[in-house]
């Protein structure tokens, strides 16, 4: 009995620490960056929800009415850059179209940046 019990609340801790809160951001302007060449900023609308429902995903509201969801397929790497801005970063995986993208989500100044490869980023700014 005493080894189902702590079996049962093993199982119970485990579920517990996957599980997130969910959180919401609104951006409203974004910087785009192509093989390390950066475009001007330019205003946008995008809400994104940071584990919908308590399970580990994004989705991406765009003000055109457009909704992405991407999977996370990562535990949460955090790490603090050159600069000192503390972030958090995960791989998450395009719903539609298997696409892994590495987002990278700042605290402080309220940037999320996807990382598509080398050079090749999307800043969204609140």
């Amino acid at each position: 009995m005493k080894k189902l019990l702590l079996w049962m609340m093993l199982v119970l801790a485990i579920s517990a620490s996957y599980s997130q809160d969910t959180f919401v951001r609104k951006y409203t302007s974004m910087i785009v960056t192509k093989d390390d060449v950066s475009e001007p900023e330019k205003p946008s609308d995008l809400t994104v929800v940071f584990n919908p429902n308590g399970e580990r995903g994004v989705k991406f509201y765009y003000g055109t009415g457009t909704v992405k969801e991407y999977y996370q397929v990562s535990g949460i790497e955090e790490g603090t850059t050159k600069g000192g801005y503390k972030f958090q970063l995960i791989e998450i995986l395009d719903k539609e179209q298997g696409v892994k993208i590495t987002l990278q989500l700042f605290d402080e100044d309220k940037t999320l940046r996807l990382i598509f490869l080398p050079g090749n980023t999307i800043e969204f700014y609140e």
